[in-house]
């Protein structure tokens, strides 16, 4: 199970994603040591979920142009 903690909304966004990303980091090692379990290598999850995450990130950019 994944147990993540709440954003702080009284910091500023260089500290949000560092806390972001000190929370999230645990469920990542979590994906890749399951997927390890099933037969991938470390480096073939973490690309995979690199590839994952950029397309993610074009899809919200590409929101945000568009919610005019």
């Amino acid at each position: 199970m994944i147990n993540l903690q709440s954003a702080r909304s009284d910091t500023n966004h260089d500290q949000r994603l560092l806390d972001c990303r000190a929370d999230v980091e645990p469920a990542l090692h979590q994906i890749i040591r399951e997927a390890q379990k099933n037969g991938w290598a470390a480096a073939e999850v973490a690309m995979a979920i690199a590839d994952a995450a950029d397309d993610y990130i074009l899809l919200l950019a590409n929101r945000k142009t568009t919610a005019h």
